[in-house]
């Protein structure tokens, strides 16, 4: 653990008014007749893994159907939007319209097909390859170099998702391939080799994305929520396939109303049992977790209630994380992505921005044993 985090620090240096509410101070934000904050408005990021024609329980929820994948599409041409690159996004009320991110993970051979549908409806994405799994010798379901090369020549973003696709915080070699490899990979297969990063498995701490930011403009997250546009850390909501489509439809169209009224105090990623926020408007009274991390039935994308963990003192609300995992989403997990919500007034409102925190340390199993002490080497007590 302690190598890994000399090495973090090294690259661093290197580089609501229609039902009951809890009152807080208004601030920043204002509220409407249904209590919603009117504000900056938020960028809608989708993020895809792989496809296939009829997805089976063996492809696992993270494989979309052709068909759910191209309603999407079609629905996105139908409502107006545009497809942008973070740096070329802009607010609403700046004359930005209905944008939207749409990117691909782990860069898996159909995704071809994928960016070829993009590009009938004038869509580009951003694709997170494995740069490992591009050389000659890898597996043939992911792309190869003239893949990647094709997709850049298209107008797509080709960007690294790591480097081996290992978990960042337990994994000192993933950390330094994806600072130092992967960007020679990227380059060397004509991509963007440090604009956007993708999070393996959406995992990192403080210490990390600031160590990965020193290298990647803008860190991709799976934290549900909007892009508020400048920070460096983008949420995505993730397309999966036992997810009702009306889901991400009921987002896609929601950003323009994006105004978060809680700021989190707990740094993003960090371990917290507990989470901190600043109030900065009222707040509804059914506030809840919405989480892509899987409930205790194995269920993602469903909002709980927090009631008894959510506690207000003046400006400042707290949320067990720890005990409101314990009851929604059983034991054993140990990492959430979510977002607090309120649907009091039908849609759902995003009261913070989409974030990620530990229950338990990451690197715990990084942590040297102690040796065992003799019974016959103590010392008596005097």
């Amino acid at each position: 653990m302690i190598v890994i985090r000399n090495l973090l620090l090294a690259c661093t240096l290197a580089l609501s008014a229609c039902a009951p509410s809890m009152t807080l101070p208004a601030r920043t934000a204002r509220a409407d007749a249904c209590g919603a904050a009117v504000g900056q408005g938020g960028v809608p990021v989708l993020a895809w893994h792989g496809f296939a024609e009829h997805p089976g329980p063996q492809d696992g929820n993270l494989t979309e159907s052709w068909a759910r994948y191209d309603e999407t599409l079609r629905f996105l041409a139908d409502q107006g939007f545009r497809s942008i690159f973070p740096e070329d996004a802009r607010s609403p009320g700046a004359g930005g319209g209905r944008q939207v991110i749409l990117t691909f993970d782990d860069g898996r051979k159909e995704q071809l097909r994928a960016a070829e549908m993009l590009e009938r409806h004038g869509f580009r994405g951003i694709f997170f390859i494995i740069p490992r799994r591009t050389r000659p010798d890898a597996d043939a379901q992911f792309l190869n170099s003239d893949d990647v090369e094709r997709l850049a020549r298209a107008g797509h973003r080709v960007s690294a998702h790591g480097y081996e696709h290992r978990s960042l915080p337990t994994t000192g070699t993933e950390v330094a391939g994806s600072l130092v490899r992967s960007p020679d990979a990227i380059a060397r297969h004509g991509g963007d080799d440090r604009l956007d990063f993708a999070f393996p498995f959406g995992h990192y701490t403080p210490e990390i994305a600031d160590a990965i930011g020193g290298a990647y403009r803008h860190l991709h997250t799976v934290n549900p929520g909007y892009w508020d546009g400048r920070s460096p850390l983008l949420p995505r909501m993730l397309i999966m396939s036992d997810v009702d489509l009306s889901i991400f439809r009921e987002y896609l169209l929601g950003g323009a109303s994006y105004a978060p009224v809680l700021r989190p105090l707990t740094a993003d990623g960090a371990v917290a049992g507990t989470a901190t926020f600043v109030g900065q408007a009222p707040l509804p009274g059914d506030a809840q977790v919405f989480a892509v991390s899987a409930d205790a039935e194995g269920r993602s994308y469903l909002t709980h209630p927090l009631g008894e963990n959510l506690r207000v003192s003046g400006d400042t609300v707290t949320v067990d994380l720890a005990a409101h995992m314990g009851r929604y989403h059983g034991p054993g997990r140990g990492v959430i992505s979510y977002a607090i919500v309120s649907r009091q007034c039908g849609g759902m409102r995003y009261l913070s921005p989409g974030i990620m925190h530990w229950i338990r340390d990451p690197a715990l199993p990084l942590r040297p044993v102690p040796t065992p002490v003799r019974p016959d080497t103590l010392v008596p007590a005097s």
